[in-house]
């Protein structure tokens, strides 16, 4: 079939499948061959008695039902936390919209580990809470707020916020305002619409959300390591911990294994229960006919007038005062809840302590003087940037080429795209597992190459859906336009396709480097003696020594992520004032 208007026209030939080739070999290989490898490692030797062991030991029962919990009680909170964050997100516009998309953004973008480690800061024995607390004199010694599991969910809340508002603010958009207004208008009580109307209306959102941030939350492993004891042991930690010490490679496949049946589990009655509160999903059935005994209705008493008694207090008064703190109130607590575990890091970096204080007894370098003058630091740090560099330059390729291969309308363009971006769906941990043992046998674990293929196949993903998206918004008139002057395919491509698929492949990319510099879930898995990145570097300090240098690392990869995310923010409105004044430069003329 020819060109008719650009690469995204091409209907199902060679061409096509020669650009879908990479990924869709990278995903065989990297992908699903890891997953199915966990299988066959389960069921070696004795498995009857491997599965006894796990579901029939109170120990593992106990940890079952932990993670289960810790899973449901986490996704609950974030659930009713995010929620409000998300709806102001979707109704806010100009430079509210921008403060509040960085106010989730720059977590979303920030390192797991960092993030936990911050609340060791907080709810330390010498921390920000208790300093507070002992300050002000509302307590005598130290809370033990460390440890527990309010502090496990405190962490797992925090980092599942940005997931669930992406997850909402989508669908939240699509909802129009005067559906609320119109009920307001027939006499519903606030809680009666949004109840009625608005959540029936986001529940695709929600269930999108919920399902993400479970299985997020259900397959953590760092949380409740550095924050919980041996009461809040979860799956992934086990999981972990019988990798890391190489005791019995069987039994961590085979608790994989539960892991994803018991998530899986979960997940389908969570959308059974979402179907229920939705009448679009579940619709009750109309009656045929009206009841035989219905009567005509008495209008008369609408022509009443009926005295109502004046109240003391004007209830709609303070009602409508209510709302309107409501908003700036909510806003600040959490503004205050996420910005908070990221901002203490920094004054923690300078301290002259041994330990983790705050607030610091005194102002010193000799931290940052410390890992800059560290060759195992300064070798972590170069590993993360040559990983995160062969990730991104991987992630461009492959994006670009995926985008152009299936186009804007070729067959089983759904069904593609969801093998695309299948890794988003499987919990990190799980995925680590199987590229674990898979590489172990052919030689890629505790190497830079078998990283940066795993950091490939869960970031790829993500570039993809930014390119996609860009992808879409291009004219295809413009490439027929191209074609009908007699240009071919690759110029068409390289002066008009690629220069405006540019600015979104550019921000994919800048995203895969982040995320890659900062991925901690696989480099912990695949990495160990010959092979450190920053972030498994950072995860064995925080683990054996908690003292202010770790949290002088982690402000110097907050200040990357910063710093990313400025130039990300640049080059979009750079693009954007390029466009107007491409556009006003014919008006002018």
């Amino acid at each position: 079939m020819k060109l008719s208007s650009g690469f995204g026209d091409w209907g199902i030939n060679w061409k096509q499948l020669l650009m879908l080739l990479p990924v869709a070999l990278l995903l065989l290989f990297a992908f699903i061959m890891p997953l199915l490898t966990i299988v066959p490692t389960a069921f070696s030797g004795d498995p009857a008695a491997r599965f006894v062991q796990i579901f029939g030991s109170p120990v593992f029962r106990t940890v079952i039902l932990t993670t289960v919990r810790i899973g449901l009680e986490a996704t609950a909170i974030t659930l009713v936390v995010a929620f409000p964050l998300a709806w102001i997100l979707s109704r806010a516009t100009g430079i509210k919209m921008l403060l509040l998309g960085l106010l989730v953004l720059i977590p979303f973008l920030t390192s797991v580990l960092v993030r936990t480690f911050a609340w060791l800061a907080i709810l330390g024995q010498r921390g920000l809470v208790n300093a507070a607390l002992l300050k002000l004199g509302l307590i005598a010694d130290p809370l033990p707020l460390l440890f527990s599991e309010p502090a496990v969910i405190l962490a797992l809340v925090h980092s599942s916020i940005p997931m669930m508002v992406f997850s909402l603010v989508t669908i939240l958009r699509r909802i129009d305002g005067r559906t609320l207004l119109a009920a307001h208008t027939l006499g519903a009580p606030p809680i009666r619409a949004w109840m009625g109307i608005v959540i029936p209306l986001a529940i695709r959102g929600i269930q999108s959300g919920v399902t993400i941030v479970f299985l997020f939350t259900m397959a953590s492993f760092i949380a409740p390591a550095l924050l919980g004891n041996q009461r809040q042991q979860m799956l992934a930690q086990v999981i972990q911990s019988e990798l890391e010490s190489g005791a019995d490679w069987p039994l961590a496949a085979a608790l994989g294994i539960t892991l994803a049946a018991t998530a899986t589990i979960i997940v389908f009655g969570l959308s059974m229960l979402a179907r229920q509160f939705s009448r679009w999903q579940n619709p009750r059935p109309l009656p045929s006919a009206p009841p035989q005994n219905a009567k005509g209705v008495d209008t008369s008493v609408l022509r009443k007038p009926i005295a109502m008694p004046k109240p003391v207090i004007s209830l709609p008064v303070v009602s409508h005062a209510l709302r309107l703190l409501a908003e700036p109130v909510y806003l600040v607590v959490i503004s205050i809840y996420i910005l908070l575990p990221l901002l203490v890091l920094f004054p923690v970096s300078f301290s002259s302590a041994d330990v983790l204080i705050f607030p610091p007894p005194g102002y010193s370098l000799r931290w940052f003087e410390k890992i800059l003058g560290s060759p195992e630091w300064i070798g972590a740090g170069l590993t993360s940037l040559r990983i995160g560099a062969a990730t991104c330059a991987l992630s461009f390729v492959l994006a670009t080429l995926t985008v152009l291969g299936l186009g804007r309308r070729s067959r089983f363009q759904g069904t593609a795209e969801a093998f695309v971006q299948s890794p988003l769906t499987v919990p990190s941990v799980v995925f680590a597992l199987g590229a674990y043992l898979m590489f172990a046998r052919v030689g890629l674990v505790d190497t830079e190459a078998g990283i940066i293929i795993a950091h490939t196949v869960l970031i790829f993903p993500v570039v993809y859906l930014i390119a996609s998206a860009t992808f879409s918004s291009i004219d295809p008139w413009l490439s027929f336009a191209a074609a009908t002057l007699g240009a071919n395919p690759w110029r068409i491509f390289r002066t008009v396709v690629f220069p405006l698929l540019l600015p979104g492949l550019a921000i994919g990319a800048l995203l895969a480097m982040l995320l890659s510099f900062d991925e901690s879930v696989a480099s912990i898995f695949l990495s160990n003696l010959e092979v450190k990145t920053l972030p498994r570097k950072l995860w064995e300090g925080i683990r054996f020594n908690t003292s202010p240098e770790s949290a002088a690392v982690s402000a110097m990869l907050l200040c990357v992520t910063f710093l990313a995310i400025t130039i990300g923010i640049a080059a979009v409105f750079g693009r954007r004032r390029g466009v107007q004044l491409v556009r006003t430069r014919p008006e002018q003329a």
